[in-house]
């Protein structure tokens, strides 16, 4: 009888890294599943800045793999100011991939992997993914891919633009953000 092949985890699984204390700090990287009211399922990856509370970018498609999540991390980059000094993941194949770890010592960035089975250590993208189910994905039927990106989309702007915090001040997230740009841009 042939064996079951484990799954592999990543070398440094058990990594203590503190929430965000600036922004670009720590970037949580996770996968929510939903499907189209046709039963097809979609995937999205999102990636949420741990101090503003940003949700930096997503994609959305059938399948996700570390080549996708390589090229996402990237777009997010570009649009926020530079890599992040850490990635917060779980140990899904996508995460621990070769692709994924190139990426993060190509700017020497920290990967830290939550323990297995214990998603509460990456509680902020949790969190956004519990926020995103109630106000989207369990209120709007799917009709496609196309329909699903553009629901994410602007639920994302709203999101980022006018939803208040308690532990941003009551602040959107995008709002924060530029306050504590203005903030230190002033101050150095």
């Amino acid at each position: 009888m042939p064996r079951k092949k484990l799954k592999r985890l990543a070398a440094d699984t058990h990594r203590d890294v503190p929430a965000g204390q600036y922004p670009n700090n720590v970037w949580a990287l996770d996968f929510q599943f939903d499907s189209t009211w046709h039963g097809k399922t979609i995937k999205i990856c999102n990636i949420i800045d741990e101090y503003t509370r940003e949700h930096l970018a997503f994609t959305v498609d059938k399948n996700i793999n570390a080549v996708s999540v390589t090229e996402l991390l990237d777009v997010a980059c570009l649009e926020h100011g530079g890599r992040p000094r850490v990635i917060r993941m779980d140990n899904g194949p996508e995460f621990i991939a070769h692709a994924l770890q190139e990426w993060a010592a190509e700017g020497e960035t920290i990967q830290a992997f939550i323990p297995p089975g214990q998603p509460w250590h990456n509680g902020f993208v949790e969190s956004f993914h519990n926020r995103m189910r109630d106000e989207l994905l369990e209120d709007n039927s799917i009709e496609n891919l196309e329909h699903a990106r553009l629901l994410v989309a602007q639920w994302s702007s709203r999101y980022n633009n006018f939803h208040p915090h308690s532990s941003l001040g009551y602040l959107s997230p995008r709002k924060y953000a530029e306050q504590w740009k203005q903030e230190n841009t002033v101050n150095t």
